[in-house]
């Protein structure tokens, strides 16, 4: 029952079980998370913090390194990347946040090294944070 739950909640609630594009469909689940509870620092701290744990644990209950089921990481990772924005900028977040997802440049691929649930949840993280970043310098610029 407590693996169940483990993977139910790692994987999106069944989303990451998707056999192409995981990640991808994961995220998704985040767009919809930021359209109901735009900003919520609560929300994206909770996830987080118990994302790393579930992470790591589902790791354990997967048998498999960084599993691509388990899809919390990406939503916490989106979250984080369209803080405070709204309207389109929640697509444009979307694009820019899965491209850094899965090219993962330094210092991205650098924080997957960590272990466990830790180095599961980090890249995403930053991934996020520079989302965010980047968009709002493009504002500034253009």
């Amino acid at each position: 029952m407590r693996k169940k739950l483990i993977i139910l909640l790692a994987s999106g609630f069944g989303i990451g079980l998707i056999p192409k594009a995981p990640g991808t469909f994961g995220t998704l689940l985040g767009v919809i998370l930021a359209i109901l509870f735009p900003d919520n620092v609560f929300l994206i701290t909770g996830i987080v913090v118990l994302g790393t744990w579930i992470s790591q644990e589902a790791e354990k209950a997967l048998q498999e390194h960084d599993s691509a089921r388990i899809v919390i990481d990406e939503i916490a990772g989106y979250l984080i990347a369209v803080y405070a924005w709204e309207g389109i900028y929640l697509i444009i977040g979307y694009l820019l946040f899965r491209t850094l997802d899965i090219l993962k440049p330094v210092p991205i691929n650098r924080l997957q090294r960590l272990p466990g649930g830790l180095g599961i949840m980090a890249d995403d993280v930053a991934a996020g944070l520079i989302t965010n970043i980047i968009m709002r310098v493009a504002v500034v610029i253009f």
